[in-house]
């Protein structure tokens, strides 16, 4: 018996040995969210006995994400994803590992297959050198909050000076080149507009790269300063015409341009690029709705969640501050409405921060019809964060009852939020289109500036 018991244990010992090398490697997976797909790669590896993974999505441009807890054992894998409040639990089975991938109460089947890791994709537009134009590393600060702000400056060849803009990004902390999504959108119009006779400055966002973080609890007011104070560097530089000097945003940028704008009448022009022009509880709850639609979500399920969505903002309305009472508030409707507590904890928690709660109330129609310098306004039709036909008809209805016929309005057909040509205009669409932004607008935003007297 002892002699039997020894063997069996050997065999157990070799056994999860074997196991052990096959789980190290690249597996991929792929989650079925309705009419879409989007695809996991994990990169298990073990060293000394531990095993650690991370986590790529190439559809969303993330990469690295880092596993926080991994356990495999008895032909069992368990891994948390903490960053995105995700867990996985998957048995290995003939050489694949089948189970189950949970984030925020969603619960989908996922089998990891064995594979290459994969390739970066195609970026034909991302600029290489050698550049006909000056680049230049530069800083400047904003004195509201004293901290330094970092970014690039792109001169034309030639005598100049030259009309110039800055670039403002959307929401959420990007570096100069607005990059999202393994595109670099901020290059490519930097590049573009530089080529063509226009200064350009993009910089990194407060706490992001190369410039110094600012305060935690900044909201859309305070990050209008970081632009305001890149405008004033830029009025600075002998390369530039003062009187023809604008700001152009993308997204969140796109209505921080009026922000400053309203402030400052020496700003010559702006561009918006997919900004909303409605408060941001009405843009995310028809984003919510576009989004799911376009994911498959039964009907059903998307009237609930509007609902529930609605008497969330509502709520959000009543407070001047995400404070403990708000939050007690919020999780008792949520309760009520028989939605489960981690889900309910996880969605609250994304409207308690301060730049939220200023986002969600914030209505940027009154600076968009007091702001009177030409305004070039784009949005595309298949824009599933900023809608357009939401959007775009509160621009034309300002133009109209102001009387701006220096406000152009262009809505692009076949356009997502990017800017690229899309198919369904989906977020898991972006990386997987090599296209970072359409020629079109390019022209559009150099012919406009070209106007500007």
């Amino acid at each position: 018996m002892k002699r039997l018991f020894l063997i069996s244990t050997i065999l157990y010992m070799l056994t999860n040995i074997s196991i052990a090398q096959d789980i190290r490697g690249y597996w991929k997976g792929t989650l079925s969210l309705g009419p879409t797909e989007l695809e996991l790669y994990f990169d298990i590896k073990e060293e000394n006995g531990t095993i650690s993974a991370t986590l790529d999505v190439p559809a969303q441009g993330a990469y690295d994400i880092p596993v926080t807890s991994i356990s495999f054992d008895m032909m069992k894998l368990k891994m948390e994803i903490a960053p995105l409040n995700a867990t996985y639990e998957g048995t290995f089975v003939l050489n694949n590992i089948v189970g189950e991938f949970t984030q925020m109460g969603m619960t989908l089947p996922l089998t990891l297959i064995k594979g290459e890791k994969a390739a970066k994709p195609k970026r034909p537009q991302e600029p290489q050198p050698p550049f006909p134009y000056k680049s230049e590393e530069v800083f400047f600060k904003n004195t509201r909050e004293d901290f330094i702000l970092a970014g690039t400056l792109t001169i034309p060849e030639g005598e100049g000076p030259f009309p110039a803009m800055i670039l403002v990004s959307g929401s959420g902390p990007q570096n100069r080149d607005e990059e999202l999504m393994d595109h670099k959108p901020f290059a490519v119009i930097a590049d573009y507009l530089s080529r063509n006779g226009v200064v350009v400055l993009r910089y990194d966002d407060r706490g992001v790269a190369s410039s110094e973080p600012g305060k935690s609890d900044g909201t859309s007011f305070d990050i209008s300063y970081d632009a305001e104070a890149a405008f004033d560097y830029l009025l600075s530089r002998k390369e530039v015409i003062p009187s023809l000097c604008g700001i152009t945003g993308h997204s969140e940028g796109g209505y921080v341009n009026f922000m400053v704008a309203q402030r400052r009448p020496d700003v010559a022009f702006l561009i918006s690029l997919a900004g909303p022009a409605v408060t941001g509880a009405e843009v995310l709850k028809l984003q919510q709705t576009e989004i799911y639609r376009g994911m498959g979500m039964p009907e059903q399920a998307i009237e609930q969640n509007r609902v529930v969505s609605e008497q969330v903002f509502a709520i959000v309305e009543r407070y001047d501050a995400p404070d403990e009472n708000f939050r007690k508030d919020a999780l008792g409707y949520l309760a009520k409405m028989g939605v489960p507590d981690d889900a309910a904890t996880a969605m609250i928690d994304q409207y308690t921060t301060p730049w939220m709660f200023y986002f969600l109330k914030y209505d940027p129609a009154p600076a968009i019809r007091e702001v009177a310098v030409p305004a070039l306004i784009l949005n595309g039709t298949l824009d599933k964060q900023v809608v357009s036909y939401q959007n775009i008809p509160v621009f034309r209805e300002i133009a109209a009852q102001t009387g701006r016929n220096n406000m152009q309005i262009v809505e692009l057909d076949g356009l997502n939020h990017l800017f690229q040509h899309a198919e369904t205009g989906l977020p898991t669409e972006y990386t997987t289109i090599e296209e970072t932004i359409s020629e079109e607008v390019l022209k559009l935003m150099l012919d406009f500036v070209k106007l500007i007297k």
